[in-house]
């Protein structure tokens, strides 16, 4: 009876101990359950804000666009005014010519005035000379008192009437052939003062719609400056946002698996519980029938957890290079460190580079859950694999690749091949650039740290 009472009690520690164990394991398992979905709601807020950013870079394009086409719109308006500037200044430049012709025609006939007026000059100076000669005026007198007949005072008068006449003409000429040259001179000079008037007006309005011009093309040069600044924000942005996404679902495939570990350790408990019930109601059966108590229990304990290790341990590929390491971490891939995390020329330097020739593959550094694999604009060919690692989170990213063969939610272990070493994206020769965050990956990357930490 007292063996009996023993092997009961021992029973029961067993029963007792082992699902302390199992509440302690529920309890961790609940515990990181509620820090992941902490973390997803984390990053469901921070998706929510870079949405919002992004609708505000869209709103910013948008309205450069407009200024744009307004700026556009101007100047078109500005080349239209230019264009008609420009024929209304052809137009002067062609009346210039015209008057400048007109004034060579104008100086041909001045000369030829000259001319004349030279020879009527000479012409009444001679005639001036003849009647101071002749003492003037009175040889007229005398002619016509000269006369022999009334014909011929009346032919003598004529006569006298028609050389009167010819001075008086000619001396009128004179002044109408003066004032006519005067009166020309002024208005071709008139003229031609007005037009190269216009003409300087016209040009200086062309210079003046011409700056304009300028301005506003540097001024669509700079708002397209700024738009294609904006587009590279919303750009980095929106790669943010498919990483997060990755995130959230490397997240919630973390708590599939939390949750996959209780019900497994459920089961477990419940397959043990059935199991050492039985084992007692055999003992006790044994101790009735006063035989010695059966070891096929523990034999059979021994068998289902050589089993359950079975079950439980998973093939791992293997790869052909590098060794899979015992630390936290293992090296990526092999080859030689061809740059370091920090500071360097062009910027700081947020990973540790590993460069080798050949068909180099890429291995998964620790057991994880992809969240994101694409191409970028930067990374190339990229990875990322989020850690959970004694109670913390990191995230390693595998840049540069050639090629990838794990897709965005695939689970991974540390070792496992996830691709070839390349020179996609911005890359300058085949390389990997790997990185680790202490936490999840972001866009500031301010929880990177050194690599070389964790791996050799």
């Amino acid at each position: 009876m007292l063996k009996r009472r023993s092997l009961l009690s021992i029973t029961l520690a067993g029963v007792i101990g082992f699902g302390g164990t199992f509440s302690y394991i529920g309890q961790a398992s609940a515990s990181k359950i509620s820090d992941l979905q902490s973390e997803q709601n984390q990053i469901l807020n921070k998706k929510s804000d870079i949405n919002k950013s992004i609708g505000e870079k869209n709103s910013q394009i948008t309205d450069i666009d407009h200024q744009v086409g307004s700026i556009e719109a101007d100047v078109k308006k500005i080349e239209g005014e230019i264009a008609t500037t420009n024929s209304k200044i052809k137009e002067k430049e062609q009346q210039i010519s015209d008057t400048k012709s007109e004034i060579e025609s104008l100086k041909a006939e001045i000369k030829e005035l000259k001319i004349k007026i030279k020879k009527r000059n000479e012409l009444l100076k001679e005639r001036a000379r003849n009647i101071q000669t002749n003492g003037g005026s009175v040889d007229y007198i005398d002619v016509i008192l000269g006369a022999e007949s009334f014909g011929d005072l009346v032919d003598r008068v004529s006569a006298v009437n028609t050389i009167v006449g010819a001075d008086k003409e000619i001396m009128e000429e004179q002044q109408r052939d003066k004032e006519k040259l005067e009166e020309n001179q002024a208005k071709v000079e008139k003229k031609l003062a007005e037009i190269e008037g216009m003409l300087k007006e016209l040009e200086g309005l062309k210079a003046e719609l011409s700056s304009q011009k300028a301005k506003k093309k540097e001024a669509v040069k700079l708002l397209e400056k700024e738009k294609k600044h904006i587009e590279s924000e919303k750009l980095s942005l929106e790669e943010e946002q498919q990483i997060l996404s990755g995130q959230a679902a490397a997240i919630e495939e973390a708590i599939k698996m939390e949750k996959e570990k209780i019900a497994a350790a459920e089961k477990a408990e419940a397959e043990r519980k059935a199991r050492e019930a039985a084992e007692a109601a055999k003992a006790a059966k044994a101790q009735q029938s006063s035989k010695p108590a059966s070891t096929s229990g523990s034999t059979t304990s021994k068998s289902t957890a050589t089993q359950s290790s079975s079950q439980q341990s998973t093939s791992r590929p293997s790869v052909s290079a590098p060794p899979v390491s015992s630390g936290m971490f293992t090296r990526p891939a092999a080859g030689y460190f061809s740059s370091g995390f920090g500071g360097r020329s062009g910027g700081y330097h947020y990973g540790l580079d590993i460069a080798a020739g050949g068909k180099v593959p890429i291995v998964a550094a620790a057991d994880g859950v992809v969240n994101q694999s694409y191409f970028s604009s930067s990374y190339g060919n990229v990875i990322f694999i989020v850690h959970s690692i004694n109670g913390k989170t990191y995230e390693t990213v595998y840049a540069h690749l050639s090629s990838r063969s794990v897709s965005a939610g695939t689970r991974v272990s540390k070792g496992q091949f996830i691709g070839y070493m390349g020179n996609t994206g911005q890359s300058y020769g085949q390389h990997l650039h790997f990185e680790i965050h202490e936490g999840r990956w972001n866009g500031s990357k301010s929880n990177a740290v050194d690599p070389r930490r964790y791996i050799n």
